[in-house]
């Protein structure tokens, strides 16, 4: 009957937060680096074309602390010369 989890109902992590405007040269351990200094990663992944396994430009990190975000989110960010969203 009772769930001790907290029901986000869509799926989503409390903690994952989408990352876009990436530099199509933008690499996993950039990317996981840059957003490494703002707290504890658990998962990330930089989303790839399937035909042509290039860098679609975004990507998605998950913190194990779900107050990071908000810091990140109030953050202007540049990575690989590119200001990101």
């Amino acid at each position: 009957m009772g769930s001790k989890r907290p029901d986000f109902g869509d799926g989503a992590s409390p903690g994952k937060i989408f990352i876009g405007g990436l530099a199509k040269d933008t690499t996993i351990d950039t990317f996981v680096k840059y957003f490494g200094k703002y707290g504890e990663i658990t998962d990330s992944v930089i989303m790839k074309d399937r035909q042509t396994g290039r860098p679609r430009g975004f990507g998605f990190i998950t913190y194990a602390d779900p107050v990071v975000v908000d810091t990140v989110i109030a953050e202007t960010h540049v990575i690989n010369g590119k200001q990101i969203k």
